[in-house]
């Protein structure tokens, strides 16, 4: 589904990503860890075009989408809902999610389905965007993303800021979307959650991988853990 080859990512004169490779195979959920500041965002930006890698190359379903304009690489099938949840706090939940709507024929999120995921929504269409909770703009602003209909779904940080009853919620969410057969990359710093939900997790270390295995494959590395997680 995506393939990240070698890339090479800088902002400014910054040398950020600096040859990171990973994968996310056709309903795969992969979760990208690490500490504050390695490098997770930029990758996601990479990928979605916001910051193009100066080298390397990204693919999505064999085709190349590196360095192409992120309308574009959206357009091919890349839903994202950004670290912060960027939602537009002026318009109402039905207004940002409809101005998503994409493709409903191709994959199948249509707006009733999407309600069905988020109840919670379901009861605050009219409500503007700033009046919702930090955990419901969450789930809009993946909501929003599902209209697109990807075939890859980019999660930045989905638990920041929330509650730990919401950020179970979330987690419960995404499990739901993996069971359905969605390829997911999500980057994440609650731990726990995304060992429990993940098939597969990346580490990274100042703009590099450094671990690639299962969830029980990093359980079984407290060196990693200690070195590059903090635990």
């Amino acid at each position: 589904m995506l393939s990240v080859e070698n890339i090479h990512t800088y902002y400014g004169r910054s040398h950020v990503l600096q040859g990171v490779s990973l994968a996310v195979n056709k309903g795969e959920t992969v979760a990208l860890l690490g500490r504050n500041g390695v490098g997770k965002t930029t990758t996601i930006k990479s990928i979605i075009g916001f910051t193009p890698p100066r080298d390397g190359r990204v693919q999505l379903n064999n085709v190349d989408i590196t360095g192409k304009p992120a309308y574009e690489i959206a357009r091919l099938g890349v839903g994202l809902a950004p670290q912060g949840r960027d939602i537009f706090p002026t318009l109402t939940v039905r207004e940002n999610m409809t101005l998503a709507a994409r493709g409903a024929a191709k994959g199948g999120w249509t707006f009733e389905r999407i309600l069905h995921t988020f109840p919670s929504l379901a009861q605050r269409l009219d409500h503007r965007g700033r009046k919702l909770s930090g955990g419901e703009q969450q789930m809009l602003a993946i909501g929003r993303a599902l209209m697109t209909n990807p075939d890859l779904l980019l999660l930045d940080e989905p638990s920041e800021g929330l509650a730990p009853l919401i950020v179970a919620e979330i987690g419960r969410i995404i499990s739901r979307l993996r069971d359905e057969g969605l390829s997911i990359l999500f980057v994440e710093q609650n731990l726990a959650m995304a060992l429990g939900i993940a098939d597969r997790v990346y580490v990274m270390s100042k703009g590099q991988i450094v671990f690639n295995g299962t969830p029980e494959d990093l359980n079984g590395r407290e060196d990693v853990m200690h070195q590059y997680l903090g635990v």
